[in-house]
C-alpha cells in the first residue's frame, strides 16, 4: 500500500492525531469514501476505545467512546473480525456529513486493527457502495496488519508515559511527605534518623526509576544487527545495578513446556555452564500465572529438573495473549528480599526486554529470508537456514568440504558470530563463498 504506510512512522504525541487524520484522508481519497474514523484502544484498558481521528466530519463523531461488545463497533472488537451494516442514509445525515445527503443508504464497516490477536484500534468506514472486495485484498490486509502493529507501539508509549507520570506523582507525594516530616521535626523535635530514612527511600526509588528509563531507551534502539549484543548489555546493566551474579532470559516453548535460553550474562564469579533448556517447577509457573508479578524464589523452588549453584533468584515474567511467554532471571548467592519498588521495576524491565525480542523475531522470520532470497535471485547460489543449536553443536552439512586444518577456525568464527549477531562472513583464508544474517534463532545463509 505505497503511500499509506508512509504515515506509520514514530512521531511525538502531539503530532499523532494530525498524522492519523492525514492517513484517513488518504484512505478516503484512494477508495472514494466520504467518511473514515479511527478509534484507539485505551493504553491501560484494552476493552475501552476512544475516538482519535476522523476524515469527512467537521466535528467529533458519535459515539466518542465505546467498550468491547457495545454496538456494531464493540462487537467487531469482541469478534476480532470485520463487521458491516447497510444503514439508511437519513440516520446519518447532518451538517457535518453532507457528502451522504443524496444517498438512500450507506455501507458501514467496522474493521479491527490487530496486533498479536489483540485489538489495538477500530477503523470505521462509510461508503456509498459495497466495498467488501476492497477489504479482502491482500495488500489491504497487509496494510491494516502493519497499522495494528504501529498502533500497539503508540499504546505502549502512552502506557509507559502514564507509568512515568504516576511515578513522578509518587515522587512528588514522597517529597511532600519529606517536607511535612521536616516541619514536624521542627515542631515536634522528630529525630534526624527518621528524616534520613525518608531521604534514602526517595533516593532508592529514584535510582530504580532512572534504571527503568535507561533500559527502556536502550531496547527502543535495538536493530537486527546489534540486537543480541544490546540484549546482553541490557542484562549486564540490570545485574550490576542489583549486584546479581548472573542474568538469564528464557523463552517458553508451549508444545514441550520448557523454557529455552535466549541471552545470558554472567559475572566471572559465576562459573556454572547454564543449560540451553530449563524445566521449571509447576508450582512456580502456576504462581506466576496467578499473581502476574515478579517474585523472589530459592533454587529449589525454581527448577523441576537439574541444579544451579546460586541459592536465590528474582523471576520477572512476561506475558502475551497466550499467558506466560518468557521471563528474566537474576541469580544471587543468597535469597534476596523483593521490595515493592524493585518488583515494579522488574516487571517494567521484562516488558522492555521481551518487546525488543519480539521485534527482532518478526524481522528474522519475515524480512531476513526475503533479503537473502532477493540476493540469491541476483547473484545465484543456495539459501539455507542453520539453527543456532546446529551451529553450536557443529552440525554443518558441508563441514567435511572444509580442509581439516581450517574446520575448527571456521566453527569458532561461526559460533562467535551467532553469539554477537549481525552479518556472517567467512574468514578470508577459508575457501568458501558465504554470507549470512544472524538472529538468536540461527542464521539465514547464502552460499555461492
Amino acid at each position: 500500500m505505497k503511500g499509506l504506510t508512509d504515515y506509520l512512522i514514530p512521531v511525538e504525541e502531539e503530532a499523532f492525531v494530525p498524522l492519523q487524520t492525514q492517513l484517513l484522508r488518504s484512505i478516503c481519497q484512494r477508495y472514494g469514501l466520504p467518511v473514515a474514523i479511527l478509534y484507539l484502544a485505551d493504553a491501560q484498558d484494552g476493552n475501552r476505545f476512544r475516538y482519535e481521528a476522523v476524515s469527512g466530519f467537521s466535528g467529533e463523531p458519535t459515539p466518542d467512546a465505546f467498550t468491547t461488545g457495545e454496538g456494531l463497533l464493540g462487537q467487531a472488537a469482541l469478534e476480532r473480525r470485520l463487521l458491516s451494516e447497510r444503514i439508511p442514509a437519513h440516520l446519518l445525515i447532518s451538517p457535518t456529513l453532507s457528502a451522504l445527503i443524496d444517498l438512500d443508504a450507506v455501507f458501514w464497516y467496522a474493521i479491527p486493527l490487530l496486533y498479536q490477536d489483540q485489538v489495538q484500534g477500530i477503523l470505521v468506514i462509510a461508503a456509498s457502495e459495497d466495498k467488501s472486495t476492497e477489504w479482502d485484498a491482500p495488500d489491504w490486509k497487509e496494510f491494516i496488519t502493519e497499522w495494528g502493529a504501529y498502533l500497539q507501539s503508540v499504546r505502549s508509549r502512552r502506557y509507559i508515559q502514564a507509568l512515568l507520570e504516576k511515578t513522578q506523582l509518587q515522587n512528588q507525594e514522597l517529597a511532600s511527605r519529606e517536607e511535612e516530616l521536616r516541619q514536624n521535626l521542627e515542631e515536634l523535635s522528630v529525630t534526624q534518623e527518621e528524616m534520613r530514612r525518608a531521604q534514602e527511600l526517595l533516593t532508592e526509588r529514584t535510582r530504580w526509576q532512572e534504571l527503568v528509563i535507561d533500559l527502556f531507551s536502550l531496547t527502543s534502539s535495538v536493530s537486527v544487527f546489534d540486537g543480541m549484543s544490546l540484549m546482553r548489555v541490557f542484562l549486564a546493566q540490570a545485574s550490576h545495578f542489583m549486584d546479581a551474579r548472573v542474568a538469564l532470559s528464557l523463552w517458553r516453548d508451549p508444545e514441550r513446556d520448557v523454557f529455552q535460553l535466549l541471552v545470558q550474562w554472567a559475572s566471572k564469579a559465576a562459573s556454572q555452564l547454564w543449560p540451553e533448556e530449563w524445566k521449571l517447577q509447576p508450582d512456580l509457573i502456576e504462581r506466576l500465572e496467578k499473581e502476574r508479578k515478579a517474585v523472589s524464589v530459592t533454587a529449589h523452588e525454581l527448577l523441576a529438573e537439574g541444579t544451579v549453584e546460586l541459592s536465590g533468584w528474582y523471576v520477572a515474567p512476561f506475558y502475551d495473549v497466550g499467558g506466560l511467554r518468557g521471563m528474566l532471571l537474576f541469580g544471587f548467592s543468597e535469597v534476596p528480599p523483593l521490595p515493592s519498588e524493585v518488583e515494579t521495576a522488574l516487571r517494567a524491565l521484562s516488558i522492555a526486554f521481551f518487546s525488543a525480542i519480539e521485534r527482532l523475531n518478526r524481522v528474522f522470520t519475515k524480512d531476513f529470508p526475503d533479503i537473502i532470497r532477493n540476493f540469491a535471485e541476483v547473484v545465484g547460489g543456495e539459501v539455507i537456514f542453520l539453527s543456532a543449536d546446529s551451529i553450536r553443536s557443529g552440525e554443518i552439512p558441508w563441514i567435511n568440504d572444509i580442509p581439516l586444518v581450517q574446520r575448527e577456525a571456521y566453527l569458532t568464527a561461526m559460533r562467535s558470530t551467532i553469539e554477537k549477531g549481525g552479518v556472517w562472513r567467512v574468514p578470508s583464508d577459508i575457501p568458501l563463498r558465504e554470507i549470512g544474517l544472524i538472529g538468536h534463532q540461527g542464521m539465514w545463509l547464502l552460499r555461492l
